[in-house]
């Protein structure tokens, strides 16, 4: 009985980490730095976070949970309320639909993908959060920020694979 309620927290725990990934790099992104200029440039590791675990484990991370780790991400952040939860959704469900284009494939179509999504998600957060100021907001700062995310997704890329070959089941 004790293993097999062992095995059972085992697995659960495995299932719930790219959650709990996904939750730790909200509280990464929010914590701040203290860095001038910075804060509005910061990459978006949660947005390379939930890519990560929804092309590899999509299972694990359902919708009602990317839109929660969206949510913790614009209260912590201070953004309009939604807009990171909605753009996370969007993002996961184009993933889940496209999941064929990506999953088994060469590192540099991942992150050829990974391009095309990250200019997507700045621009639906540029276009949301203009609409949501009711002003025409300079778009350099989500520019840099797209670009920030898009050169250091290898290295976090390299981090979850690990990370996913060490807690998670083999596929």
């Amino acid at each position: 009985m004790t293993t097999l309620l062992s095995n059972r927290l085992d697995m659960f725990a495995r299932r719930c980490f790219p959650v709990l990934a996904g939750i730790f790099f909200v509280l990464i992104s929010t914590v701040p730095y203290y860095i001038p200029g910075f804060g509005p440039v910061v990459p978006n590791v949660v947005l390379i976070a939930v890519f990560f675990w929804v092309i590899h484990h999509a299972e694990f991370v359902p919708t009602a949970t990317v839109f929660f780790i969206g949510l913790l991400l614009d209260i912590l952040s201070g953004a309009p309320p939604g807009i990171n939860a909605a753009t996370l959704v969007l993002v996961r469900t184009l993933l889940v639909m496209q999941s064929k284009v990506f999953r088994g494939k060469s590192f540099l179509l991942l992150w050829w993908g990974f391009s095309l999504v990250a200019f997507l998600v700045g621009l639906v957060i540029w276009a949301l959060s203009a609409f949501y100021h009711m002003i025409l907001l300079n778009p350099l700062p989500i520019i840099f920020q797209m670009l920030m995310t898009i050169t250091i997704f290898p290295f976090f890329s390299w981090v979850f694979a690990k990370l996913h070959q060490k807690f998670l089941p083999i596929d």
